[in-house]
C-alpha cells in the first residue's frame, strides 16, 4: 500500500463548509477516488462545533459571552462543544485496512497522537505524558486510565471539550492544548481535532493553554502546519504531497452544506 498521502491546507472557511469537506473527503476516500488525506484548516467566522450526540440548547450558559448569531454546526464525530476561531484544526482520513494503523479506535488514536507530539517537538514543545484508553472488562466500551506517575486533570461533566482531558488528548503543564474526535466506518476512519493557537476557551474545569503561550515567538500558521507535517512523516513514514480537493469532493461538500450542515434539522436535532 502506497505511503504517499495527500496534504491539503484549506485555509479559513465557514464551519458548515469545514465539516462538509471532512465528510466529502471521507466519502471520496471510501469510494477509492482519493488517497489518504491529511488536512489543515481554520474557521471564519468564529463557529461553535458540537458533538454528534450533543444537545444544541445546552450551550447557552457555557458560551454566554458569544453573540447570539454565532454559527453552530454539528459534527459527525462525537465529543463536546468547541469554540473555533483562535485555533488550527486538522483532519485525517484513512482506510481502516491501511497497515500504518491498528484496526481499532485505540490504535488509530495512539498513532495520530504520537505524530502530533512529534510535530510539537519541532516547535520545542514537550507535552505531558498522555492518558490511555483501555477496554472495560466484559463489554465494548472504553474507559480512561492514566499512568500512576502522570498528573491528570479531574473529569468534569461540562459540555465543553477543553474543560476535560480524555484519552490520548494532549496537555502541557496539565492544561489542554489539543482535543480530538474520531468516527469509524467499516472501510475507513475520520479523525479531526483542534489545536488552540491563541486565547482560551470558556471553561468551568481545567484551564486550556495555547501554542502562543508556549512559543517564545508566535509563529505563522504555515510554520505550525509545516512542523506538524514533519511529525506525521516521521512517525508514520509517509510522504505528504500538497494537493487540492477534487471536483468530485467540492461538489459533494457543496451538496452536504445545502442538504445537511446548514440545516436546523441537523444542527438542532
Amino acid at each position: 500500500m502506497s505511503n504517499i498521502w495527500r496534504l491539503i491546507n484549506s485555509g479559513g472557511n465557514h464551519g458548515f463548509y469545514n465539516m462538509a469537506i471532512d465528510e466529502a473527503i471521507s466519502i471520496a476516500c471510501r469510494n477509492g477516488v482519493v488517497s489518504p488525506t491529511l488536512r489543515f484548516y481554520t474557521w471564519s467566522p468564529p463557529t461553535i462545533s458540537i458533538g454528534y450526540f450533543q444537545e444544541h440548547e445546552s450551550l447557552s450558559d457555557n458560551y454566554s459571552f458569544i453573540p447570539d448569531n454565532t454559527p453552530v454546526v454539528r459534527r459527525i464525530t462525537g465529543g463536546r462543544a468547541i469554540l473555533h476561531g483562535n485555533d488550527l484544526s486538522y483532519s485525517i482520513v484513512c482506510p481502516t485496512a491501511n497497515r500504518l494503523f491498528p484496526d481499532n479506535l485505540k490504535g488509530a488514536y495512539s498513532i495520530v497522537t504520537k505524530a502530533l507530539i512529534s510535530g510539537l517537538a519541532y516547535l520545542d514543545i514537550t507535552p505531558d505524558p498522555i492518558l490511555t484508553l483501555q477496554k472495560t472488562s466484559g463489554n465494548k466500551h472504553w474507559r480512561i486510565k492514566a499512568d500512576p506517575s502522570t498528573k491528570t486533570a479531574p473529569y468534569h461533566h461540562s459540555k465543553l471539550c477543553f474543560d476535560t482531558v480524555l484519552g490520548h488528548e494532549i496537555t502541557v503543564n496539565g492544561k489542554k492544548l489539543m482535543g480530538s474526535a474520531q468516527r469509524r466506518w467499516t472501510e475507513l476512519f475520520l479523525q479531526h481535532g483542534s489545536i488552540l493557537i491563541d486565547g482560551r476557551q470558556n471553561h468551568n474545569g481545567p484551564a486550556s493553554i495555547s501554542l502562543n503561550e508556549l512559543l517564545r515567538t508566535p509563529l505563522d500558521i504555515k510554520e505550525i502546519i509545516s512542523a506538524l507535517c514533519a511529525g506525521f512523516q516521521d512517525i508514520m513514514g509517509i510522504t505528504l504531497i500538497e494537493g487540492h480537493l477534487t471536483g468530485y469532493e467540492v461538489e459533494l461538500a457543496e451538496n452536504l452544506v445545502e442538504d445537511k450542515y446548514s440545516k436546523i434539522s441537523w444542527n438542532k436535532r
